[in-house]
């Protein structure tokens, strides 16, 4: 499974289905940096892989950029592309958290109320798997020291999706509650 599939779906993901509360979250902060020192950034990369529509995707994207630089900006950081102290990347997607197979199913047998043995390699074309599949999405930001390049904090939050491909009512609400989320903890003291 390449890169994009396993990342195809990220904030549609993120922000499509289970209360925020049901992420988890996993940060890594390179001991010994001062992050006092850190005033200014600039966004390298963003990465965004959804499984909605280019136009709903660009809007997702930037709703989620507005709601990060609100962040940063309410922790006392200035955008600033020409002299930046550290550098931010997001990226993000979605993949299969969870699959389970039970009892397959033909089509006579789904009309009929009636199930047959476990679903195994050699079913039979036409007879209809019964799979479940569960999506998780992915949102991993870095932030990197400008002079040294060395990623110096990153966090990464998943959430379990219920619909993928819907796009969020409140997207920007959803987004704002993402960056809150994100940027929790940082900058370390």
């Amino acid at each position: 499974m390449n890169l994009r599939r396993l990342l195809l779906g990220i904030l549609g993901v993120l922000i499509g289905a289970a209360p925020l509360g049901a992420q988890s979250v996993e940060t890594q902060v390179t001991p010994g940096i001062d992050f006092r020192g850190y005033k200014t950034y600039e966004w390298k990369d963003r990465l965004l892989m959804t499984r909605q529509n280019k136009e709903n995707q660009d809007l997702i994207n930037q709703a989620l950029l507005d709601a990060f630089n609100a962040q940063l900006k309410a922790k006392g950081l200035t955008e600033n592309p020409n002299a930046p102290d550290i550098y931010l990347t997001y990226k993000g997607g979605s993949m299969i958290g969870d699959a389970k197979s039970g009892a397959r199913y033909s089509p006579g047998n789904i009309a009929a109320g009636q199930g047959q043995s476990t679903y195994i390699d050699t079913t039979i074309p036409g007879s209809i798997p019964n799979v479940w599949v569960s999506m998780q999405g992915i949102l991993h930001l870095e932030v990197s020291d400008a002079k040294t390049k060395t990623v110096v904090w990153s966090r990464t939050l998943t959430k379990k999706i219920k619909d993928p491909g819907r796009m969020p009512k409140d997207l920007d609400k959803t987004a704002g509650e993402i960056a809150v989320k994100a940027l929790k903890d940082f900058p370390p003291k």
